[in-house]
């Protein structure tokens, strides 16, 4: 059969994780009779510079949520049959005439459908159409699934998954997710990487130039031959370290690397898997940056051909990284690997990877290594070191011991692929291998896993364990299914995970709002609960029903429609417990502009929130309010002394909150922009923010609260103060206004004056113009005499 195979290749930025996968499914397929048609960007042919033959390139879709959602709309009314839908030079026309000379298509693996790159996911579902409308069988392999998925991507997701006989993911989190998403699919199973297997391991080839990675050498030191990489520390940083700050995000890779490298003597290698082979940049710019911080020889490597790179890691002793595959093949290769999420979406994918190959709760979220009050490493940096270190050969043994029946289980799957392409099989009857079937053996030890756990999602660790919650969000939604998905995500995507989160509908739509959260249940681990209000008597009683009901010492109110950045919690959390006398903090907000599509939410525009505040005083505020409540954590033992929100104001219910705090707190300020106020200026209903569609109770309900203010004060010192100050500022006002009116008469009367010199000057301008006009025809004229 001729296989036509998707991959992310041949990218200007060479990936070596993406090459990798398609290099060994493109060889496994062959391996198994089938010629390989690969599915191409053709931009760049990586540092071999070799151009894989035969190939066509992809249907490579734009960035834009509007254009990608448009070109996909575009392309289902070709396959419709309306072949005008798109000019006859667009791409689709040439991709449907190669993919007819294929008999079946295999989407091949990598960490694609997810919304963090909706435009791939949108290509893998458009290429899938393509497919079937020409009659030919799909198979899905080896892919990551979520986490974040809006809600129209989640439908996109489903109609990809019913396109393919066929499913195989990469780790038990997107098969409980495909699964949530299409219960009715046959065929979804839990498989492994697909770049497993590209190049013999060490230790398992017995035509291997190397022993066992990591072989003990003297002095129980590890074994290092700086030449070709074996024994070597091997550290992979993904190119900017987002959501971390990138000057921190490097100085705790630093005492990473120094530390492991003092405990270990193994030479160090910065090994990049993401980089452009001729101008270069992404993880060989940051290896730069580390290697110039690093206390240790470190060796930066250029980048490397797929095979190279892949065989380096897997004869690695040890293996640090932000980056995927290094992960998965660094375990492979029995490294003893510290895999360092950045995200949700890494945390996930390499908690499977992890996982596979029976090593549970095993990542370490570089958060937990980051101290944002001090911007440096945190003191857990030093037990996770020596954690890692003092297991180590207890756990290279069962990566070893683990290594046949994963390589086995990746050429099972295979076979399964060739049974089903070929119709040997039905996809409906094949067992769950369960990636490779190992159970999971928790790697830390109790004391450090519960020092972790504040900062590792509840599926992520090792064992079942109850964290207190440090914070308790309170967020509030009525009638607003799609925001408040986006919503519970955010907090969900957060660094610190020690949280509870308290949905308050308030009179809305309750089938909508479970719903939405049912979505989230099991990610959320018991931390997600909601209160169904059956009345709506405001914003603040709705704030208050969330705060009665939760426990936390810290509490936040996230509204449905915000959202945070993802280390908000962290840097809040930590500024409070670095400064104790200080009973919330603020910090710098950045309002988002955005439109609500059927695809999704777009920004149209981000601009920073009152950028002259450099600090949270009560003479700014008595002015106006200077922050909305996602901006802010507090204590929960403040509101001993302010009282709960102030359920009597339908709007500014914030403003009076913020304004009795600064009475009697002090209050600290962070400069990074953290929360992100979301406005919809053109949105009406409930789509609209209540600054905008309720401005006119804003504006009434301000002056009430001032005069409550104002009432409170005269009760106990009289009208004398405020009689003066209300006359004296009349009369500056008054002075300050006749000041303007004598300047701008001044003004007029000038410029009045100028008009007429203007008028003057036209008109000598004109006499003299004239003038000119008749000396030209008099000379023309004694010219014509002469000649």
């Amino acid at each position: 059969m001729k296989v036509a195979l998707l991959c992310d290749v041949d990218q200007t930025v060479y990936h070596v994780g993406d090459e990798a996968i398609a290099s060994a499914s493109a060889r496994r397929l062959r391996e198994r009779g089938h010629e390989v048609l690969r599915i191409s960007r053709l931009e760049k042919f990586g540092p071999a510079r070799e151009r894989p033959d035969p190939s066509f390139p992809a249907l490579v879709f734009p960035w834009e949520l509007e254009r990608r959602a448009a070109y996909l709309g575009e392309i289902r009314r070709v396959l419709d049959g309306d072949v005008g839908a798109l000019p006859r030079g667009d791409k689709l026309h040439a991709f449907v005439d190669r993919l007819r000379e294929a008999d079946a298509l295999v989407i091949g693996g990598g960490g694609a459908l997810t919304s963090r790159y909706g435009w791939l996911l949108d290509e893998r579902l458009a290429t899938a159409l393509v497919a079937r409308s020409l009659g030919l069988p799909v198979v899905l392999s080896g892919q990551s699934l979520g986490p974040e998925l809006t809600p129209q991507d989640r439908d996109r997701i489903r109609e990809l998954l019913d396109l393919c006989t066929l499913v195989g993911l990469r780790d038990a989190h997107s098969v409980r997710l495909a699964r949530q998403i299409a219960p009715e699919h046959p065929a979804i199973l839990h498989t492994l990487d697909d770049a497993i297997g590209l190049v013999p391991v060490n230790g398992s080839d017995p035509d291997g130039p190397a022993g066992p990675a990591g072989s003990v050498g003297p002095a129980g030191t590890e074994g290092s031959a700086p030449g070709d990489g074996t024994g070597a520390l091997s550290v992979t940083l993904g190119a900017d370290g987002d959501p971390f700050p990138r000057e921190d995000y490097v100085r705790v890779l630093a005492a990473v690397v120094d530390g492991l490298a003092a405990r270990t003597c193994a030479d160090v290698e910065l090994l990049p898997h993401m980089a452009d082979p001729d101008t270069g940049g992404a993880d060989l710019a940051i290896h730069e940056e580390l290697a110039a911080l690093l206390t240790v020889p470190a060796r930066v490597l250029p980048i490397e051909t797929d095979t190279a790179a892949v065989a380096r890691t897997q004869r690695a002793a040890w293996v640090v990284s932000t980056r995927f595959h290094p992960v998965v093949l660094g375990a492979l290769g029995g490294a003893g690997v510290l895999a360092l999420p950045l995200n949700r979406y890494g945390a996930s994918r390499m908690d499977g990877a992890l996982a596979n190959m029976g090593v549970g709760g095993g990542t370490v979220p570089l958060a937990a290594l980051w101290d944002p009050a001090a911007r440096a490493p945190s003191a857990l940096v030093e037990p996770v070191l020596d954690a890692l270190v003092a297991g180590r050969e207890a756990e290279r043994e069962r990566l070893e011991a683990a290594r046949g029946p994963v390589l086995a289980a990746a050429e099972e799957w295979w076979d399964r692929i060739d049974a089903v392409l070929r119709g040997a099989d039905d996809a409906a009857g094949l067992p769950d291998p369960r990636g490779a079937g190992l159970p999971r053996e928790a790697r830390w030890p109790a004391e450090l896993e519960a020092s972790l756990a504040p900062f590792v999602p509840p599926l992520h660790r090792g064992r079942p364990r109850a964290v207190p919650p440090e914070v308790s969000i309170v967020m509030r939604t009525q009638r607003r299914p799609l925001m408040l998905d986006r919503a519970v995500q955010d907090v969900l995507g957060q660094s610190r995970q020690d949280w509870e989160l308290l949905v308050v509908d308030d009179a809305g739509d309750a089938a909508a709002v479970d719903a939405v959260l049912d979505r989230h249940r099991e990610e959320a681990a018991g931390r997600l609960a909601v209160v169904h209000r059956t009345a709506s008597e405001g914003m603040e009683a709705a704030s208050n029903a969330g705060l009665t009901a939760t426990s936390a010492p810290l509490i936040a109110v996230h509204d449905d429609d915000d959202t945070w950045h993802p280390t908000f919690l962290q840097e809040a959390a930590a500024h409070l417990a670095e400064h104790p006398a200080r009973d919330a903090v603020v910090v710098r907000t950045l309002v988002v502009h955005e439109h609500e599509t059927e695809d999704g939410f777009v920004e149209d525009g981000v601009h920073v929130s009152w950028p002259e505040v450099t600090g949270v005083r009560l003479v700014d505020y008595l002015e106006i309010n200077r922050h909305t409540p996602i901006a802010m954590l507090h204590r929960r033992a403040i509101h001993e002394a302010v009282g709960l929100f102030d359920e009597s104001l339908p709007v500014v219910g914030d403003y009076a909150f913020h304004l009795a705090l600064l009475e009697r707190a002090e209050v600290g300020f962070l400069e990074r922009p953290l929360a992100h106020w979301r406005q919809r200026p053109r949105a009406t209903g409930s789509g609209g923010n209540s600054i905008t569609t309720r401005r006119d109770e804003h504006v009434a309900f301000d002056a009430v609260l001032r005069e409550r203010h104002l009432r409170s004060w005269t009760r106990d010192h009289g009208l004398g103060l405020p009689l003066y100050l209300t006359h004296s500022t009349g009369t500056m006002l008054q002075r300050s206004e006749d000041r303007l009116v004598e300047e701008l008469h001044s003004l007029h009367e000038e410029l009045r004056a100028t008009r007429e010199e203007l008028a003057e000057v036209r008109e000598k301008v004109a006499r003299l113009d004239a003038l000119s006009l008749g000396a030209r025809a008099v000379r023309r004229l004694r010219g014509r005499r002469e000649r």
